[in-house]
């Protein structure tokens, strides 16, 4: 049956419910999230680190992670509902002279813009992390205000949220396309009818590119790309206040997860999928469990952190990230589409991300201004480039690859 709303959202993970949130927030109510699965928070959300760190390359994703901190640092007081925030710090640390001295430049610039960073000596990091074996440690520095989120409980906290404001959410609902005419987004055809809508806006992650060129034509300069992770069994010693360890010379991270250790590597050959096989049909389960490269992750850290070695793996999780070719964000109107928004090309920085996303989306569809100067992330910076499918997988793999190399890491 055909129903109507003012504006319907495609995917029910993390920045659908962020945009949700703060549409609702803006007085805006007449909203309607649409999910495939019965379960919320099925596919790439519960698949990520959430990983919360300040240390950026580019001024508008430093202002994007602080408003991420301020924002979830309250949303509990603000809203009743707890997004899991767990504000203990990052410790970056080096292996190479090299990675040393590109950490010097990294601290002064973020100490210039006001965010704490400083350098620790090899007893507070064992104090921080009992389990890292620092004779292996060149140096390091620790940004005290960094933390990580429960990606599931953040996503959970912010529809929670939209909920209690009048929107509804519909599970098991499975997006076809959407309804263009003469130029304009009037619809979302779903397998249970057509839901008119005023405004609609695509946060469904890989699955963005399949479903924006299936009905509009217009796809999306991203590629999506296989990021794995794996969870230990709970061990004896990890303090409360364990910092996101980032052993960026390693391309590897570690961080506290169910009484254990959550590990994740960022693979120098990476394994990407094509857009078209990103299907309404294709889920995160049927990506193979990560056993190899999260072997290989543990072997790269067993130096540093030899208790990987000898805990079990208790969980693997299957992420399918999606990249850009320049590793920003694309969010915006899609071009020659009237009313129709896009956001995709997370990053591996989604969770962290989400607060700023959702924002934007929010004020461009209701005060037609995002509210920041998104030249950076705009669906269309890519120009003639973002038909050159190739071009934009080999580039995209490229990035990814080097996401935690010096050159990447380099600040403007």
């Amino acid at each position: 049956m055909t129903q109507r709303v003012e504006i319907a959202i495609v995917g029910g993970g993390i920045w659908g419910m962020s945009t949700a949130y703060h549409l609702a927030r803006a007085g805006q109510t007449d909203v309607c999230v649409l999910e495939r699965n019965r379960e919320l928070f099925k596919e790439t959300t519960s698949q990520a680190a959430g990983l919360v760190g300040q240390i950026r390359t580019t001024p508008l994703m430093r202002e994007a992670v602080r408003y991420a901190i301020e924002l979830i640092s309250g949303f509990a007081h603000e809203t009743g509902h707890d997004p899991g925030f767990r504000q203990v710090g990052s410790l970056l640390i080096a292996l190479t002279p090299e990675r040393m001295e590109s950490y010097e430049q990294q601290v002064k610039h973020a100490n210039k813009n006001d965010v704490e960073a400083e350098f620790v000596d090899h007893a507070e990091m064992s104090r921080l992390a009992p389990a890292l074996n620092v004779s292996h440690v060149l140096g390091g520095y620790f940004v005290p205000n960094d933390g990580y989120l429960d990606p599931v409980q953040c996503a959970s906290a912010f529809g929670a949220a939209a909920k209690d404001q009048g929107v509804e959410i519909r599970t098991e609902t499975r997006v076809i396309g959407l309804t263009v005419r003469d130029g304009r987004v009037v619809g979302v055809e779903t397998d249970r009818g057509l839901l008119e809508a005023g405004q609609v806006i695509v946060t469904a992650g890989p699955w963005t590119g399949f479903l924006a060129a299936k009905t509009t034509g217009f796809v999306p300069a991203m590629q999506p790309v296989r990021h794995q992770r794996a969870t230990t069994v709970p061990v004896a010693g990890i303090p409360d206040y364990h910092p996101v360890i980032r052993a960026t010379d390693l391309g590897c991270y570690v961080r506290p997860e169910k009484g254990g250790y959550l590990y994740g590597f960022f693979e120098p050959h990476p394994v990407s999928y094509d857009q078209k096989a990103v299907s309404p049909e294709f889920k995160t389960e049927d990506i193979e469990p990560p056993v190899e490269i999260m072997a290989e992750a543990r072997a790269r850290l067993a130096p540093i952190f030899p208790v990987l070695a000898e805990l079990e793996v208790a969980e693997y999780k299957r992420g399918l990230t999606t990249f850009a070719p320049d590793g920003h964000y694309l969010v915006g109107p899609v071009p020659e589409i009237e009313n129709l928004y896009v956001a995709t090309g997370c990053a591996a920085l989604g969770i962290a991300g989400s607060p700023a996303v959702g924002r934007w989306l929010a004020n461009w569809v209701t005060k037609g201004d995002p509210g920041d100067d998104l030249a950076q992330v705009d669906l269309k910076r890519f120009g003639a480039r973002a038909s050159d499918r190739e071009w934009i997988r080999r580039t995209s793999e490229r990035f990814y690859g080097a996401y935690y190399s010096i050159e990447s890491m380099s600040v403007t």
